[in-house]
């Protein structure tokens, strides 16, 4: 049985990111996962994700946006990749949008710079959107998008140049914790190691059933629409229309400049932020239907009339939803060797450098200079505690 420093169980967004942090601070790191890195049965792919700063969900995250964002940048130096695409990121809604006003109270406390818009602003400036709802938005210039598969496979490339081993196509059974470590038994045979990070996405329950009742697997759709003939893509920034509360945000991301001529990504992507379909994820998501991109096309029509044509490719994913949509970071209840990343609720890989950066400072140290106690686990009751199910 081999021994290890660390294993990060997980190498998509932010086990990728961990095991690259780990292994450049000179640790014996192992990663395990479950497929191929950004492979499509999880939450890391889709060939683009929206990277902000001015962030609607709390504020305490921006310290932490940050530093993802100076991490995809070193990544990116040191690989010679373009991991982000700086277009921006448009925020819309009523003028009394909570979506708008937290975006704009983060933006206030932590001293980013944004526009505050009024219907003629996106009028003017933004032709596509043609909502009755767009009467305010927030822009956010210094946002845009971010290519999760260069992303990760680039971080795990990284990873393995400064030494450290992974196991694909390798399933984590089990976690057998005692004093001095962590036995991984995994389908292949048992690893030991003096600590363990999780971050494993749909399946962290699995591995950590004290996160059993309070994880959600939920499936995704997302659609990539080609414009109508002599639609103008060019400017367009990444989206989010706020609906209101009877409704779900609708959110979309223009065509990458860097795709291929046979990549989904060519067109503008559309999808719902959340979505009541839960599913197992070792039995995968249902491919999407037209009961899911009927719906999805005919809200972009609404939104983005100018630009919508037709649908050209659809993909799911899967959320792994908390209770408050927050993410839960830190240590297990089980044991003080294992620490992990769950419950990204959607919103997680713009920050994946920094979570990795957290959860090895946490392995390796005990402890970590980045601001991750808003996201502690404890904050949520045991598993156990009746009070837990109501």
């Amino acid at each position: 049985m081999s021994s290890w420093d660390v294993i990060v169980i997980g190498v998509g967004a932010v086990g990728s990111f961990a095991l690259r942090a780990a292994s450049r601070r000179g640790a014996r790191a192992l990663g395990i996962e479950l497929a191929e890195p950004a492979h499509a049965r999880g939450s890391s792919h889709g060939h683009c994700r929206i990277f902000r700063h001015a962030y609607f969900e709390h504020p305490d995250y921006v310290p932490l946006l940050r530093h993802a964002t100076r991490g995809f940048e070193e990544l990116e130096r040191e690989r010679g990749v373009q991991l982000l695409h700086r277009c921006g990121v448009l925020l819309l809604g009523k003028s009394d949008s909570t979506i708008l006003s937290r975006s704009l109270l983060a933006a206030l406390t932590h001293g980013l710079d944004v526009d505050d818009l009024d219907a003629r602003d996106i009028a003017r400036r933004f032709p596509w959107f043609a909502s009755p709802l767009a009467e305010r938005g927030v822009f956010e210039q210094d946002a845009g998008l971010v290519r999760p598969e260069l992303a990760i496979t680039n971080a795990v490339a990284s990873a393995r140049s400064a030494g450290a081993e992974v196991r694909l196509c390798t399933r984590a059974l089990t976690l057998r914790a005692d004093p001095h470590g962590v036995d991984v038994v995994t389908e292949n045979g048992t690893e030991r190691a003096r600590k363990v990070v999780v971050a494993v996405g749909a399946w962290a329950a699995t591995l950590l059933p004290e996160l059993l009742c309070h994880l959600t697997v939920t499936r995704q759709v997302q659609a990539w629409v080609a414009p109508k003939p002599g639609g103008s893509q060019d400017g367009m920034p990444c989206w989010l229309l706020d609906l209101g509360d009877t409704s779900r945000a609708l959110y979309g991301i223009p065509a990458d400049p860097l795709a291929g001529t046979h990549s989904p990504a060519r067109f503008p992507k559309v999808a719902w932020h959340g979505s009541d379909d839960v599913v197992d994820p070792d039995v995968g998501a249902m491919p999407p239907r037209e009961q899911d991109t009927d719906p999805l096309l005919a809200a972009y029509l609404r939104a983005a009339a100018p630009l919508a044509g037709r649908i050209d490719s659809t993909a799911t994913c899967l959320y792994t939803m908390s209770k408050d949509g927050d993410f839960l970071v830190g240590r297990s209840r089980e044991s003080e060797h294992i620490h992990f990343a769950a419950g990204l609720s959607g919103h997680g890989f713009k920050l994946a450098p920094a979570l990795g950066q957290a959860l090895c400072d946490l392995a390796l140290l005990g402890t970590t200079e980045l601001p991750i106690g808003f996201l502690s686990p404890d904050r949520f009751a045991n598993c156990g505690n009746k009070d837990d199910h109501a």
